[in-house]
């Protein structure tokens, strides 16, 4: 029976390379082994949960976190720590040295035998940036949540989906442009039980039972796989100039004729997303400005802006429609769990024998399979 192989890759602007500029490759975590069970990235460093406890990973060094931590959230200015019986806000700094002396700069002790699933705590939440903690309603009961860079998305008991927070670019799904102060209901859900929500930048997603993918808020740099104007243009600019001179320039359009697509700069209620292949999506992560999503087949998708190369495609470009990452995919790879970083894309790939374009076996991603969502922690830089 073939043996199969679990590791992680980046996209995109590495913590290694934080300092400078990443090119479009990728880069994997580790040379060998499957340690590495969980990524929580922020700007410049990520933190990994492995078999034998949590690391930072910055500048290309690992540093091994103290071992009554948990689990962590990292931002560029704090990081919330899980350790013991309480949750701890610990600046950036300490961090990164592995060294956690004196007092947090917060803290909250938690109810006896409570073990919260960060951000989650049993009467609220926690965000690595202050404020650190906000309560949520006490008849509000949610199994999921992410947080975006203004706005939060809530999954409910049932399936339900709630957003507050910063509204201004539609991120909250209410249909309006508004902020909420109190996780408020997404109504255009409503009737469609979600397994997953996701949180970026300014744009929000959620994968229902069935594998449909919803999306919205944001579109400025194709994010929610809609017609974004500014990727339109950066295609054109990227034209063979050439060609027009040759041929002169083009003839106005007639009357009543389309002068392209219907570009969309904020889409307020979510909206429905289809995949190009296989439409079935088993979890769903959004960045800064651009989303990943891997299929019940093992496929990774990805969409949004590619200034780093975070998109996989072994180019800087952006793009406003979900497009498969083929370089995965011709090697025999197949996604299991994606986190999008700021600016960054981390993949967890199985790997079966050094198969080279093989389709994952029916087993490998199940509707019902706990992958991660990203908890959209970002820097102060969009």
């Amino acid at each position: 029976m073939a043996v199969q192989r679990r590791f992680w890759f980046v996209f995109g602007l590495s913590a290694e390379e934080a300092a400078g500029d990443a090119g479009p490759g990728r880069h994997r975590l580790e040379p060998s082994g499957d340690g590495i069970r969980r990524v929580r990235p922020a700007w410049s460093y990520a933190v990994l949960e492995t078999g034998s406890g949590l690391e930072v990973l910055s500048a290309g060094r690992r540093r091994s976190l103290p071992e009554d931590c948990e689990a962590a959230l990292p931002s560029e200015t704090h990081a919330v720590l899980l350790r013991g019986a309480a949750v701890e806000a610990w600046p950036r700094a300490a961090l990164l040295r592995g060294e956690l002396r004196g007092e947090p700069a917060w803290s909250r002790a938690l109810p006896p035998g409570s073990r919260p699933a960060l951000p989650l705590l049993p009467d609220g939440f926690v965000a690595p940036r202050p404020p650190f903690y906000a309560a949520l309603p006490g008849a509000l009961r949610l199994r999921a949540l992410a947080l975006g860079h203004e706005h939060v998305v809530g999954l409910g008991a049932a399936g339900e989906v709630y957003g507050w927070g910063g509204g201004r670019h539609g991120q909250l799904g209410h249909g309006s442009l508004e902020s909420e102060q109190q996780p408020r209901l997404v109504e255009a859900l409503g009737g469609v039980p979600m397994r997953a929500v996701a949180a970026g930048g300014w744009h929000s997603a959620c994968v229902s039972d069935g594998g449909d993918l919803y999306m919205w808020g944001w579109n400025e740099s194709g994010q929610l796989g809609l017609p974004s104007r500014t990727v339109a243009e950066e295609q054109a600019e990227d034209e063979d100039m050439g060609a027009v001179l040759c041929t002169g320039p083009e003839d106005p359009p007639l009357p009543g004729e389309s002068l392209g697509p219907a570009f969309i700069s904020i889409q307020a209620f979510p909206a429905l997303l289809d995949l190009p292949l296989e439409p079935a999506v088993a979890a769903v992560s959004c960045g800064s400005r651009h989303t990943a999503a891997v299929t019940r087949g093992g496929e990774l998708y990805t969409w949004g802006w590619g200034k780093y190369g975070q998109l996989g495609h072994g180019d800087r470009a952006s793009c406003d429609h979900p497009r498969r990452v083929e370089q995965l995919w011709a090697e025999g790879l197949w996604a299991q769990e994606v986190v999008c970083g700021p600016w960054n894309t981390y993949v967890c790939v199985l790997q079966q024998g050094g198969a080279r374009g093989s389709h994952p076996p029916s087993t490998a991603l199940q509707a019902g399979t706990k992958l991660g969502s990203c908890q959209g922690e970002l820097s102060p830089h969009p």
